[in-house]
């Protein structure tokens, strides 16, 4: 069994207006992930809240920043991110804390005996407390998802993941779109006969900010339901 200080964890953060959330991300990843922390990027869209500056002003060796201005795109934010990022695991997760940053620990402890291990809603001990109508929408697309690729895997879109930095050398996915990408990459790690494991996420209610999705309107949310949709039907017929 693999002593803990041989982990080298690497976590990725997305962010664009983070500005109220990314110092309690980052010191609540530091102190759960402890020794094996190897490095915390952000990648920045240029926040007009200036996110990627708070981080740089930090000045912490191990918190580092890629402030973007001519690109935009979650997906493409985070293979950039893991393209560049140093550890032999690699986590990622938003930074709204809509996602627990300790659920990252448990994840890396999981990749003991797996390659890949991801956060899920659907298992027992799982769930989404977010208002109506989110939960049903991202539940009825993830029965779409188990129906197209197969019930391995009950999150496809979850949004926080650790994987061995091995696997993301045959396994990544487009750089275009937004969360879309879990899908695919979750496919791929599938064809590719990667070991996954999925242990269970509560996700919690956003303290501060704005939600990427929220748009003011459901209906922004349902637009990227049905284009995650088609995607994830392209992705079926074409990835072998």
């Amino acid at each position: 069994m693999k002593k803990k200080n041989q982990w080298k964890v690497s976590v990725v953060l997305p962010s664009y207006n983070e500005s109220e959330n990314i110092i309690e991300v980052l010191e609540r990843l530091s102190q759960c992930l402890g020794e094996n922390l190897y490095e915390i990027l952000v990648v920045d869209d240029n926040s007009p809240d200036e996110t990627w500056k708070i981080v740089k002003d930090l000045k912490n060796k191990k918190y580092k920043v890629i402030r973007r201005i001519h690109e935009k795109g979650l997906a493409s934010a985070l293979r950039r991110g893991v393209t560049e990022v140093q550890g032999n695991i690699v986590a990622w997760l938003d930074c709204d804390l809509g996602i627990p940053p300790e659920i990252v620990a448990e994840l890396v402890e999981n990749l003991r005996d797996y390659d890949v291990a991801i956060g899920s809603r659907f298992i027992p001990g799982g769930g989404d407390p977010r208002s109506f109508p989110l939960p049903i929408l991202s539940s009825w697309l993830n029965i779409y998802a188990r129906m197209l690729f197969g019930t391995r895997i009950t999150d496809y879109t979850s949004g926080v993941v650790a994987v061995r930095k091995a696997v993301l050398n045959q396994v990544l996915w487009e750089d275009s779109g937004f969360g879309e990408y879990s899908a695919e990459f979750s496919y791929r790690c599938i064809k590719n006969n990667v070991r996954i494991v999925e242990i269970p996420l509560q996700y919690q209610i956003r303290k501060s900010g704005v939600s990427k999705l929220s748009g003011g309107s459901s209906w922004v949310f349902l637009k990227y339901g049905i284009q995650y949709g088609l995607k994830m039907l392209k992705w079926r017929l074409t990835i072998k």
